[in-house]
């Protein structure tokens, strides 16, 4: 329902639902969910165990990944801490064997002179070569004079007396300091291939009879000893790397070994930080998965200079978590889409089930509401038919009495005073009862109607700005729109029934108040909320809310309001006919009538009567023949 023009405020709202009608609709609600209550509840628990089946998982899901990265962190950690024991254990018997081949070839030498070695250095040669062949990771050994010339070699014979060793680091080391042993790493050219490797150096100081520096015994490595090695405890993997180091953080040997490198390659900050600290056994870590963090396991070689060094990068325990878990992924993702899927299934189902309860008892209540105006209309129309019967035979009579009295009347001479009064007290009552007799046919719906077209604020105007008994303290608003529509009605019937609501109203305010008349251009949509007469179709209608700051009706008051004889009045005091004849003379016209009440808060009746169609032509002359006089008034209670 929606106004075609904007109304000016009120205090009060006329297309409102009565309370009666909101009651009900509560009313039919809460039997409605009394009714279906097993079904929201249903559905709540459903959508519990949607969030339920989707969150739960997940966070189970959540911390047992966790919990299970935390656990192949710390696998990976353990393994590390594993294989750096192992790799220690390894480089720590290379050193100790190398060293003490490095001290046979220098028991050897004795305190051999360099000429008696350079005389004797085929015999060397091939002592020196059985010292070292059941070794097949060594790579060569030789013996440096003091100044720094080869003096025999195990692979070589004749050793290049020219080539000059001095400048070596392990060399100078031993010239230098009182150091009795040197482990280094140095890229020389392979005698087999001609090519630059990397290899592991151990050597040993010599020491003159005078105890002076006399030269170097010097055992070499193949790096690839290292590598192969490295290549077997790691198991192949690119995600590791192997190291070992000296105290200085030059690096001795590599796996993978570093490509394109001419000199020993040097470790990373990390590598150096945990050197640093001059461990026996850590592991230390940087960086995260993602940006090529990496964990370190450092161990030192006994009481040698050195240290092996595991690292792992991260990544690797990332992915091989991603790895173990994919297993579960694979069968619990399925697993739970169908439990969600199955969930939304139900959940969908119970809707749909609720939908169409709520259409059942939707149709329950309209039909209960049908056949409550059914019975209504029926009881109506049966005091309608006896009314009906009972005035044309009440009138009939009435035809005789009157008849009687007007002849009566004529036989009385005019002197006699008495008689006269007498006569027009009976006229007189004869009148009011042909009225009475008009108000019940009326109610009956048996009195002849004509309605033609009618401008409801005149009729508002004429009718109820007429002066109030002195001493009365009712003060009346009129709020009536300019622009009203013409309505299809009788304006005497309609005079008549705005009489009645101004006398219901001004006894329902004894100590004084406010009566307000409004007036409107409704379009309804559907029959109008709360009407209570006949039901109203949908189109044009011309509203009269007539509205009171009396006491109000309660609720079952206010639902009997309407039924003619029902009265709350004294007897002798009311009939009980003006509200049910307002709403006959509304239905008859093809209109409705409402009622909005609350105990304390005044009554409003709510009058809807249909649109007179007119010409455009006719519209335009009649609003040029409308009187000037202000459409908004308001009457102050008399002296």
């Amino acid at each position: 329902m929606r106004f075609c023009e904007q109304r000016q405020q009120t205090g009060f709202d006329p297309m409102a639902m009565p309370p009666h009608a909101s009651d009900k609709a509560a009313r039919s609600g809460d039997r409605a969910t009394r009714r279906s209550q097993g079904i929201p509840d249903a559905i709540g628990m459903l959508r519990l165990l949607l969030f339920a089946t989707i969150f739960v998982p997940l966070s189970l899901g959540s911390v047992a990944a966790y919990l299970s990265y935390l656990n192949d962190y710390a696998h990976a950690t353990s393994s590390a801490s594993q294989a750096v024991a192992v790799a220690t254990e390894n480089t720590t018997k290379v050193l100790d064997t190398h060293l003490l081949v490095a001290a046979r070839i220098n028991d050897l030498l004795g305190t051999m002179t360099d000429e008696e070695i350079r005389a004797d250095e085929a015999t060397l040669h091939d002592r020196i070569s059985e010292q070292i062949a059941g070794l097949p990771e060594v790579a060569a050994a030789w013996v440096i004079d003091a100044q720094g010339h080869e003096l025999v070699s195990a692979r070589v014979y004749p050793v290049n007396r020219n080539l000059d060793h001095s400048s070596r680091e392990d060399f100078n080391a031993f010239r230098n300091t009182d150091a009795q042993d040197y482990v280094w790493m140095l890229r020389a050219r392979s005698l087999d291939t001609g090519d630059y490797q990397p290899y592991f150096t151990v050597s040993v100081r010599r020491t003159g009879p005078d105890g002076q520096f006399n030269g170097v015994v010097v055992v070499a490595v193949f790096g690839s000893y290292f590598g192969s090695f490295y290549n077997s405890l790691l198991g192949g993997s690119e995600h590791y790397t192997a190291s070992v180091l000296r105290d200085d953080g030059t690096v001795l040997a590599q796996y993978p070994e570093p490509t394109g490198a001419a000199a020993s390659p040097h470790p990373d900050p990390l590598l150096a930080k945990a050197i640093a600290n001059e461990p026996h056994s850590e592991i230390d870590e940087d960086g995260t998965p993602f940006d090529g963090g990496r964990l370190v396991a450092i161990n030192r070689v006994g009481t040698y200079p050195v240290y092996v060094t595991i690292e792992r990068t991260k990544a690797s325990i990332l992915e091989n978590w991603l790895r173990s878990i994919t297993g579960y992924l694979l069968m619990g993702v399925p697993a739970e889409i169908a439990l969600v899927g199955l969930t939304l299934l139900a959940l969908y189902r119970s809707r749909r089930e609720q939908a169409a309860l709520a259409q059942a008892n939707a149709v329950t209540a309209e039909r209960s509401a049908l056949e409550l105006e059914l019975s209504r209309a029926q009881r109506l129309e049966a005091v309608g038919l006896l009314t009906a019967g009972i005035s044309h035979d009440f009138n009939n009579l009435l035809t005789i009495v009157a008849g009687n009295v007007e002849r009566l009347e004529a036989s009385i001479d005019e002197d006699d005073t008495r008689r006269q009064k007498m006569a027009n007290a009976a006229k007189e009552a004869c009148a009011r009862a042909g009225s009475l007799t008009k108000r019940l046919l009326g109610l009956s719906r048996q009195e002849p109607v004509t309605p033609r077209p009618t401008n409801i604020n005149e009729v508002v105007v004429n009718t109820l700005e007429l002066p109030w008994k002195s001493g009365e303290l009712i003060s009346r608003t009129f709020r009536l729109h300019e622009e009203l529509w013409l309505a299809s009605v009788d304006p005497d019937q309609l005079a008549t029934a705005l009489l009645n609501l101004a006398f219901n109203a001004r006894d329902a305010m004894p100590a004084g108040g406010v009566l307000t008349i409004e007036t409107a251009n409704l379009s309804l949509d559907g029959p109008p909320e709360g009407a209570d007469g006949a039901g109203l179709a949908a189109g044009d209608y011309v509203g009269i809310f007539v509205a009171d700051t009396g006491h109000g009706m309660p609720e079952e008051v206010r639902k009997k309001a309407l039924d003619p004889f029902f009265t709350t009045k004294e007897p002798g005091k009311g009939t009980g006919l003006g509200l049910a004849l307002v709403n006959a003379f509304a239905t008859r016209s093809g209109g409705g009538c409402a009622i909005d009440s609350r105990p304390g808060q005044g009554t409003t009746i709510k009058i809807y009567l249909p649109r007179h169609r007119e010409p455009p032509e006719a519209a335009t002359r009649r609003r040029a023949r409308r009187p000037t006089a202000s459409a908004q008034r308001e009457n102050r209670p008399s002296a």
